[in-house]
């Protein structure tokens, strides 16, 4: 109870002081692929995560399901937007419905990554009028996890700074790369990884240490972010879909915050870590499958 209180202290005490969007005059976090028109008949909501480009979802693109539009939703300091304002995971999930209430869809399709996702259960919750299914890609779930994981990435970034030929923490976030591709344990296998280097070779120069009021814009409500009232989005349809090697949020801890959820389906993905969307081939496929649109549908 110590080290959480501790954790939590510490959480609290680096919250970003930038505003929600909503309270910015200029930010429009929301864009989408031009179908975005009151009477579309279904919406793809895309949400990244900590640090992420929305181009993550780029083979969402190719997805034909008629009658209906891609929105996406940007963190600040990426994709074009200023970094003048924060995540608040309740307010952004608020932002991404009060859209789609206007717009009036009879059918909501979310995928949230990693902090994305609870974001889009926010967004779930608060979506008027229409059916809603929801995909949780290696998603947070709700305190203390988010503390967990900083306290353990922490530790993996010291130790990726050991085994790292150069010094410098940009070096170490290369090297702490491998381990978000396939977990803690995957250096004991020699293919395994041997392919992590190849993967984090071809990053180098473009993983560099992100600015701390980005890190802290992104990151900081997460710390303290609960699910007030999981019933709430028992009427939407929810698969999770996690690495078992995940060293983000463990696949222990994600399990028992999906059962909260009721959630539909769980997908685990042996040997596979916190980036699934690099590691598995098909994991949009599956994610496609779960929200029933099969090509050309």
């Amino acid at each position: 109870m110590r080290r959480l209180a501790l954790l939590i202290f510490l959480a609290l005490a680096a919250c970003s002081t930038l505003p929600p969007p909503q309270k910015v005059d200029g930010v429009h976090p929301v864009v989408h692929d031009g179908k975005a028109e009151k009477g579309v008949g279904s919406a793809i909501v895309l949400i990244p995560g900590a640090l992420a480009s929305i181009e993550l979802f780029a083979p969402v693109l190719d997805w034909d399901v008629p009658d209906s539009t891609t929105m996406a939703y940007r963190f600040p300091g990426v994709d074009g937007l200023a970094l003048n304002h924060r995540i608040d995971i309740v307010d952004s999930g608020a932002l991404i419905a009060n859209h789609l209430n206007a717009l009036g869809v009879k059918h909501v399709y979310l995928i949230g990554y990693s902090t994305g996702g609870p974001i889009a259960l926010e967004a779930a919750r608060r979506i008027e009028g229409a059916k809603v299914d929801v995909a949780l890609l290696s998603t947070a779930s709700d305190m203390p996890a988010a503390l967990i994981a900083s306290a353990r990435g922490a530790v993996d970034v010291i130790k990726a700074l050991l085994r790292a030929d150069q010094a410098g923490l940009d070096e170490a976030l290369l090297e702490n790369y491998r381990t978000l591709l396939y977990g803690r344990r995957h250096f004991t296998e020699a293919q395994l990884a041997e392919q992590s280097r190849r993967l984090a070779a071809l990053q180098r120069g473009q993983i560099t240490t992100p600015p701390r009021k980005m890190t802290l814009a992104h990151t900081s409500d997460l710390m303290t972010w609960s699910i007030r009232d999981p019933s709430s989005v028992h009427g939407a349809r929810i698969g999770v879909f996690h690495g078992a090697e995940d060293s983000v949020f463990s696949e222990q801890l994600t399990w028992r915050f999906a059962k909260r959820l009721h959630a539909e389906t769980f997908r685990s993905y042996q040997g596979q870590g916190h980036l699934l969307f690099v590691t598995e081939r098909r994991i949009w496929d599956d994610i496609r499958d779960f929200f029933g649109l099969t090509p050309g549908q």
